[in-house]
Order: C-alpha cells, then structure tokens, then sequence
C-alpha cells in the first residue's frame, strides 16, 4: 500500500439533476468538486486528490451523500476511481472510511475482493472545544479465489476537540476546530498481524463537508505527511 494514498485517505481521513441540498448546514449539489493536496513532510507535493458529488438523496430523515473520489499522484497518473458515502442524520455525520480498503486496492491488490465488515466514523453538528469524540472504526477483509488473503482493522481512538482557530488554505481561510485522534492499523495475513500507529490531527468547519487539512504524525510525533483543501468550484 502506498504510504501517499493510505495518508490521503486519512486526512482525512465524505442524479444528473444539478439540485442544491443541505448536509448539515452545508449546502452542496450534484457535480460539485473539491480538490485535496497532499505533501509530504519536506512540503513537496506528492499528487492530488478530486471528490465530485455524484448524487444526492434523501431516504427518510437522512440525507446520503455520494462522491467519486479520483487520486493522482505527483507524475499525474491516476488511479481508478471509487465512491465513498457521507450520511447526515440531523444531528450526526457519518463519515465513509472505506476509501482506505479501496486504496490498497489501487494499489496493488486489483483482482481481490473488499468484503466491509464495519465501518463508522461519527462527527457530531455542533463542535466544541474539549469535546470527546466517539471512536471510528473500519474492518474488511481481503477476499481472493474465495478465500482471505488479508484482515484489516482501523480504529481512531482518544478523539477530541483540542481548539477553535483560524486555518488558511489555498481554497480561502476558515474558523476550524482542531481534532486529534490516535490511529492503530493492523494488518494480517496468514494470522500473523503487522501493527502500526500514527497521530492524525484534522481540522474541519462547519461550512465544509470534508477536513480543510490533516496532518499525520509517526508514533514519535515527527510530521510525515499532511493535505490541504486547495480548491472548491
């Protein structure tokens, strides 16, 4: 997996009818995109990131929120293209997590199966400074032949609101609440698991479905990678 599109994926790690509608205060519609832009700790770019609302659609109180996501990274190709899913409750976003299954995908594991076996990650509407957020978690199997190749676990832990500050991307600057959270992966193959973990603080707003930066810290709290939001049409 690559280390560019796992980290993309964190910072962060959300009809044809061209109709506006509201996911949580945030006004949105279909063929809307936002441009990521990732770098690395040395502030190189290291490629890009384009989410386009493909549909929009209510189903009871909830509001689903479909977007392509389409990675291109620092030569400009591109990997394929695949949808994640953002719901709003009313009170609640749902965030999608599975682009990072889809990533190890892209990145070599093209004729597996990506079998989801949980995946949430929950932003309350209102933020607040020293707010506790729930934990996020994904789980999915790596399916090939009928048979699993590999087990990934995800979990977001000890995630809170650390401040309220102003933040200045190249898509404007914004009132964001600082989030810190823990990250532990955990991979395993043929029952032998490989463990990492990493520090990921993200900022988002309330004006904006998707974090308007995210930086990821190793285990020592050295900067690895970070990604900006760099343009909004």
């Amino acid at each position: 997996m690559k280390l560019h599109g796992f980290l993309l994926v964190l910072a962060v790690m959300l009809s044809t009818t061209v109709k506006a509608q509201n996911c949580l205060g945030v006004p949105l519609k279909t063929g809307q995109a936002f441009e990521m832009s990732m770098f690395n700790a040395k502030d190189k770019s290291t490629g890009k990131v384009t989410y386009q609302v493909t549909d929009m659609r209510r189903e009871g109180s909830q509001t689903l929120v479909d977007m392509s996501v389409q990675m291109t990274d620092e030569k400009g190709r591109q990997q394929a293209p695949y949808t994640v899913r953002y719901t709003c409750t009313g009170t609640e976003l749902l965030a999608d997590l599975s682009g990072l299954a889809q990533t190890m995908q892209n990145a070599g594991m093209k004729d597996t199966q990506i079998k989801l076996k949980m995946n949430q990650l929950v932003y309350p509407g209102k933020l607040t400074v020293g707010q506790k957020l729930s934990d996020g978690q994904m789980e999915a199997d790596m399916i090939t032949n009928g048979s699993t190749l590999m087990e990934m676990s995800l979990v977001m832990s000890n995630r809170q609101v650390e401040a309220q500050q102003p933040v200045t991307t190249p898509a404007g600057t914004f009132d964001a609440y600082k989030i810190s959270s823990d990250l532990s992966l955990t991979n395993r193959a043929m029952g032998i698991p490989i463990r990492s973990t990493m520090r990921v603080v993200s900022y988002r707003t309330t004006d904006q479905l998707l974090d308007i930066r995210s930086e990821t810290y190793n285990k020592s709290g050295k900067l690895m990678a970070y990604t900006l939001l760099s343009r909004v049409n």
